[in-house]
C-alpha cells in the first residue's frame, strides 16, 4: 500500500496522552492479567509466558500480606497506637492468600511446561506472543441466544468469573478476594485497551486507503467532500488544474516497511 504524507501529517488524528495512557496500562497489566491467566487459558506463546516472572509475582504476592499486615502495625505503634495484631488474626485473613498462591505457582508451572512441548517460534510455527487458548466452555454462556465473540469472553466473561468469585472471599472475610477483586477489574480493562489499540489501528489502514483512493478528485477536480467519502484537503492549491496534477504524485510514497517470509 502507498504511503499516504497528506493523510499521515495533516489529516490523522492522535490524542498522544491518551494513547500513552492506554499503552502504559495495558503494558503494566501483564501482572495482574497472568495472575488469573494461568487458572483459564493453557499454550502460552513463549514471550507471552516466563515461569521466572511467575516466581516474582509469587514472592511479591508472599511479602505483601506480611508488610501491610505488621507493618501498619508497627506504623500506628510509632505514634503509640495499638497493639502488636495476634498471628491467628493474620492466618485468619490470609489463610486462603497463600493457598492462592501456592495454587498459581502449580499452575504456573504446568503452562511452563506446555510452552516447552509446542513448536519452535524459530521455524515460523508459533506466535510468540500467543495469549493462550481460551477455555471453550465460556463460549457455552449464550447472551441474546449468541455465542460470544473472543472480544466479549476476553473484555467480560473471563474476568467476571473471576470478579464473582473475588466477590464471595471478600464476603467471606478473605483479604485475597480484595486482589482477585482488582486483578479482575484491570483483566478486563486491559483487553478494552488493547482491542481499542486495534480497532485504531485497522481505521488507519482504512482511512488511508480511504484518502489513497479520494486525494486525486479532493485536491485536483476540487470535488466536495461529499463526493470524495468525507475527504477533505486543507490548504491552498495551485489554480491550474495540470499543476495540481503534478503535486498530488509527492503526496504518497510507496511504504517499504512490510516485511513477507515466503
Amino acid at each position: 500500500m502507498k504511503k499516504n504524507l497528506y493523510y499521515r501529517r495533516v489529516l490523522r488524528r492522535n490524542s498522544l496522552v491518551k494513547l500513552f495512557i492506554i499503552r502504559l496500562f495495558v503494558s503494566t497489566a501483564s501482572w495482574p492479567r497472568m495472575l488469573l491467566e494461568v487458572f483459564i487459558r493453557k499454550n502460552f506463546g513463549e514471550r507471552y509466558f516466563s515461569f521466572s516472572t511467575a516466581i516474582v509475582i509469587a514472592v511479591f504476592m508472599t511479602i505483601l500480606p506480611v508488610t501491610f499486615y505488621y507493618g501498619s502495625s508497627l506504623f500506628f505503634r510509632s505514634y503509640g497506637y495499638g497493639s502488636t495484631p495476634p498471628f491467628s488474626g493474620f492466618m485468619v485473613s490470609y489463610t486462603t492468600w497463600y493457598i492462592f498462591i501456592a495454587g498459581f505457582l502449580f499452575m504456573a508451572w504446568i503452562r511452563s511446561k506446555e510452552i516447552k512441548r509446542n513448536p519452535s517460534v524459530f521455524d515460523f510455527k508459533k506466535f510468540s506472543l500467543y495469549s493462550g487458548d481460551i477455555d471453550q466452555r465460556f463460549y457455552t454462556l449464550k447472551l441474546l441466544r449468541k455465542e460470544p465473540s473472543f472480544r466479549l469472553v476476553e473484555c467480560l466473561l473471563e474476568p467476571a468469573f473471576f470478579f464473582a468469585a473475588g466477590v464471595v472471599l471478600v464476603v467471606l472475610g478473605q483479604s485475597i478476594g480484595t486482589m482477585i477483586t482488582v486483578c479482575s477489574i484491570i483483566y478486563s480493562l486491559s483487553y478494552v485497551g488493547a482491542y481499542y489499540l486495534g480497532d485504531d489501528f485497522v481505521m488507519d489502514k482504512i482511512d488511508e486507503m480511504i484518502c489513497n483512493e479520494e486525494i486525486f478528485d479532493s485536491f485536483v477536480k476540487d470535488k466536495d467532500a461529499s463526493e470524495t467519502r468525507g475527504v477533505r484537503f486543507y490548504g491552498r492549491k495551485p489554480d491550474d488544474e495540470d499543476v495540481r496534477r503534478v503535486v498530488v504524485e509527492s503526496f504518497s510514497e510507496v511504504d517499504n516497511e512490510v516485511f513477507e517470509v515466503a
